[in-house]
C-alpha cells in the first residue's frame, strides 16, 4: 500500500473516530439531560398536587379526585396515586405502554435507555398527614425526542463522511497527478534521455513542499548522465568476457551451447541443404598431450600457443566461409577441447572444411617433454532439427573416447541415425563407467564373443577373432560390446586391465579349443606402465603349451608403430618370445608403419575402409595396394581385406595375393574383368 493510501486512510479512520465519539458523546448527553428533565417534571408535579390536595378546601375525596384527573388528563404522566396512611390506594390514574406503536426501535431502548423516576410527597391536613401522593411521569415524548435526534445526527455524520471520501479522492488523484509530473516525470526522463530530463527541470517545481526532491532528482540526473556512458562500456566488457574464452579470445562452452541449442531448435526448412536432410555438423578435436604441453612450457607459453590455435582454426573457417551457410562457429569447450558448429554444412563441404583444419592443426602440433609432436583427436557427428543437444555431446564425446583408443588422428564419425548411445546404469557420466567397469573386472563378468573368421586360400586352420564384451550383472542375458565401453575404459585408464582379461580369456581359449584366436589390444593400453610387465608375467605363468600360446594373435593399431616404435618394437619382441602372434589392423591408414614391418614379427595386416573401397578409382590407392603386399608377402605376413564392395575389387586384390573372407562370394565372368584394373 502506498505512503499517501495509509495517509489518507489514517486520517479518515481519525475522522471517523471523532464523529462516533461525538455522537455518542451527544446522545449520551442528551439522554442524562432528557432523564433529569422528567425527574424535575415528576418532583414539581408531585410537589404542587401534594400541596393542592393537603388544603382544608380539597380534602373531599370527590375534590381530591378532580384535582389528580386533571393533572393526569395533561398526558404528561404515565401514573398517578394517592395512597392513604394505611397503604390503602384511593385513586389511581395510569396508563398502559404500548410498545408496537412506539417509533423508537427496541435496540435504540436498550443502548440509550431513558429512566421514568416516580417521585412521592406526603399529603397533610393541618398537623396530620393524610396520606400519599405519586406521580410518574410519561418518558415516550422523551424517548422519540432522543431517536430523532439521534437520527439527524447519524445522518450527519454520513453525509459528512460522504463528502470527505469524495474529497479524499479528489486529493489522492490530485497527490498523484502532481507526484506524476513533479518526480515520475523527471525519474523517468533520466532512463529516457536528456532532453526530456532538461525540459522537466527548467519547468521548474509546481509544488513547494517538492522543491527539495526536485533539486536531488536534479543532481542524481547529472550523476546518471555522468556514468552512463562507463556503465555502458562495462556492460559490454562484461559480455564479452561472458562469452568469450579469455586465453583464445573464441567463444566459449557457454555460448557455444546456447548456439548449439538455438540451432537445433530452427525449423528444419532453415539453412538446411535440403528438405529433410542433415541440417549440419559439429566438430570436436582434443589436444590429448595439453598436461604435457605444460609440464614442458611455461603457463604464458602454452596460452600464446593455444591462442595460436584459435586464430589460426578461425582464419581457416574463414577462407572457407559460404555465403550462403551460417558462418560456422568456433568454441573453447575446456582446456584441451575445442568444437565447431557447421549449420547447414553437408557431407562433402564438411569433409573438405575438416581436411584443411586438420592440415592447419598438424602444422601448428609442437614437441612435448618425450621429443614427440602432440596429438589432436578428432570427432565428428551430425544433427537434424529436434536434435537433442545431451545427445549430440555423448555422440561426440563416444567419438573422442573411440579416436583416443586407437590412438589414431583420424576423424571418428557418429552418425545420429546409426548411434545408440549405450550408457550404465546411473548415468552417462565416466563415474558410472568407472564403477560398471570395475565390477565388471572384479566379478569376472569380462567374456570374449568368438566366431569364426575363415579366408580363402589361407593356410591358417580354424581361424576366430574374438570381441571382448561386459555380462550385466542384473541381466545376464544381455552383454555390453567392447565397442562401447572401452573408448571409456580408455580415458580412465581402465583399458589396460581390460585387455590383460581378454589374454587371460584367450590363452584359456586356445587351451580348450583347437584353431587360432585373434584379439584386439588398444594401443592405449600398451603405453601404460604397468602393462608390459603384467602381460609378461600372465604370458609366463600362462598353463598352456608354446603350441597352444602360437594359436593366439594379438591384434594392435598400425598407428603405434609411427607414434610409439619404440613401445611397440618391445611388445612384438614380448610376443615372439613367449610363442604369441602380432597382427596389424588398419595399416592402409598409416602406411609409414611400412618401414618397421621388417624389424618386428608379424602374422598379418588387415586392410579396409576407402583404401579398399575406392581401390578401382584410384591409381593412388592401386599402388599403395602394391607397394603393401609386395613388403608384406615378402616377408612372409599376410594381407587380409575386408570392406571389399564388389567383383572387380575382389578380382584386383587376388591378384596381387591378398586374402578375401569365405563369407563373401565374388564370383566374375572373364568378360566383367575387362576394364575393371587400374594402370598402375
Amino acid at each position: 500500500m502506498s505512503l499517501l493510501k495509509q495517509l489518507l486512510i489514517s486520517v479518515s479512520l481519525a475522522i471517523c473516530v471523532i464523529l462516533v465519539g461525538t455522537l455518542w458523546s451527544g446522545l449520551d448527553g442528551a439522554r442524562s439531560y432528557l432523564n433529569t428533565r422528567l425527574q424535575v417534571d415528576a418532583e414539581n408535579a408531585a410537589s404542587s398536587l401534594a400541596l393542592s390536595l393537603s388544603q382544608p378546601q380539597n380534602q373531599d375525596p370527590v375534590t381530591r379526585d378532580l384535582l389528580i384527573t386533571a393533572l393526569f388528563d395533561s398526558g404528561q404522566y404515565r401514573s398517578i396515586a394517592f395512597t392513604t396512611t394505611n397503604g390503602e390506594v384511593q385513586v389511581l390514574r395510569e396508563r398502559g405502554v404500548d410498545a408496537g406503536k412506539s417509533a423508537v426501535p427496541a435496540w435504540f431502548d436498550a443502548w440509550l435507555p431513558i429512566r421514568a423516576p416516580s417521585v412521592s410527597r406526603a399529603v397533610s391536613d393541618g398537623w396530620k398527614q393524610i396520606g400519599e401522593i405519586t406521580v410518574t411521569p410519561a418518558d415516550a415524548h422523551a424517548r422519540e425526542t432522543l431517536w430523532r435526534m439521534a437520527y439527524q445526527v447519524l445522518l450527519l455524520v454520513l453525509g459528512a463522511g460522504v463528502l470527505w471520501a469524495v474529497f479524499a479522492v479528489f486529493l489522492i488523484r490530485w497527490l498523484r497527478r502532481a507526484l506524476q509530473e513533479e518526480i515520475t516525470a523527471r525519474v523517468r526522463a533520466i532512463a529516457e534521455g536528456d532532453e526530456q530530463g532538461d525540459d522537466a527541470s527548467a519547468s521548474g517545481p509546481r509544488i513547494k513542499e517538492l522543491a527539495q526532491v526536485s533539486n536531488v532528482i536534479e543532481s542524481v540526473r547529472e550523476r546518471v548522465r555522468a556514468t552512463a556512458e562507463e556503465q555502458h562500456r562495462q556492460i559490454e566488457t562484461l559480455q564479452l568476457e561472458l562469452n568469450t574464452d579469455e586465453v583464445t579470445g573464441v567463444a566459449n562452452r557457454k555460448y557455444f551451447l546456447n548456439e548449439l541449442r538455438r540451432t537445433l531448435l530452427m525449423p528444419e526448412d532453415a539453412g538446411a541443404p535440403n528438405a529433410g536432410g542433415p541440417y549440419g555438423h559439429v566438430l570436436i578435436f582434443r589436444q590429448r598431450d595439453l598436461p604435457a604441453i605444460n609440464a614442458l612450457h611455461d603457463r604464458q607459453q602454452t596460452d600464446v600457443w593455444l591462442r595460436t590455435v584459435g586464430d589460426t582454426v578461425r582464419q581457416v573457417l574463414k577462407a572457407a566461409r559460404d555465403p550462403s551457410r551460417p558462418e560456422p562457429q568456433l568454441a573453447r569447450l575446456n582446456g584441451s577441447d575445442f568444437a565447431v558448429l557447421l549449420a547447414g554444412y553437408d557431407g562433402p563441404d564438411t569433409t573438405d572444411l575438416i581436411q584443411a583444419l586438420r592440415q592447419a592443426l598438424d602444422a601448428l602440433r609442437i614437441r612435448t617433454a618425450d621429443d614427440r609432436l602432440c596429438r589432436w583427436s578428432y570427432a565428428l557427428t551430425d544433427f537434424v532439427p529436434g536434435c537433442d543437444v545431451g545427445k549430440v555431446l555423448a555422440r561426440l564425446d563416444h567419438g573422442l573416447m573411440r579416436a583416443e583408443n586407437a590412438g589414431h588422428d583420424e576423424v571418428e564419425y557418429m552418425a545420429s541415425a546409426e548411434y545408440r548411445a549405450t550408457t550404465p546404469r546411473g548415468g552417462p557420466g565416466e563415474t558410472a563407467w568407472k564403477t560398471l567397469i570395475r565390477e565388471g573386472l572384479e566379478q569376472g563378468r569380462l567374456e570374449l564373443t568368438v566366431h569364426a573368421d575363415a579366408y580363402r586360400d589361407d593356410d591358417t586352420p580354424d581361424r576366430h577373432e574374438a570381441l571382448l564384451v561386459l555380462r550385466d550383472a542384473k541381466d545376464p542375458g544381455s552383454v555390453i560390446s567392447g565397442y562401447l565401453f572401452m573408448p571409456p575404459a580408455v580415458r580412465l585408464g581402465l583399458s589396460g586391465a581390460c585387455d590383460l582379461r581378454a589374454v587371460e580369456l584367450g590363452i584359456r581359449w586356445v587351451r580348450e579349443n583347437p584353431g587360432s584366436l585373434s584379439l584386439r589390444v588398444s594401443l592405449a593400453s600398451l603405453l601404460q606402465a604397468d602393462f608390459m610387465p603384467q602381460l609378461e608375467r600372465i604370458l609366463a605363468n600362462a598353463e598352456a603349451s608354446r603350441d597352444q600360446l602360437e594359436r593366439l594373435v594379438i591384434e594392435i593399431d598400425a598407428h603405434g608403430f609411427v607414434a610409439y616404435p619404440d613401445e611397440l618394437d618391445a611388445f612384438c619382441a614380448l610376443a615372439e618370445k613367449a610363442g604369441v602372434g602380432v597382427g596389424v589392423r588398419r595399416l592402409a591408414e598409416q602406411p609409414a608403419a611400412l618401414l618397421r614391418l621388417h624389424k618386428v614379427s608379424i602374422r598379418y595386416i588387415k586392410l579396409g575402409g576407402d583404401l579398399i573401397s575406392g581401390l578401382l578409382e584410384s591409381p593412388g590407392a592401386t599402388q599403395l595396394i602394391a607397394a603393401i603386399t609386395e613388403a608384406a608377402i615378402g616377408q612372409g605376413v599376410k594381407v587380409y581385406a575386408h570392406d571389399v564392395p564388389n567383383a572387380p575389387t575382389a578380382a584386383l586384390l587376388l591378384e596381387y595375393g591378398v586374402l578375401l573372407p569365405v563369407a563373401e562370394d565374388f564370383t566374375l565372368d572373364s568378360a566383367e574383368l575387362d576394364g575393371a584394373f587400374v594402370d598402375n
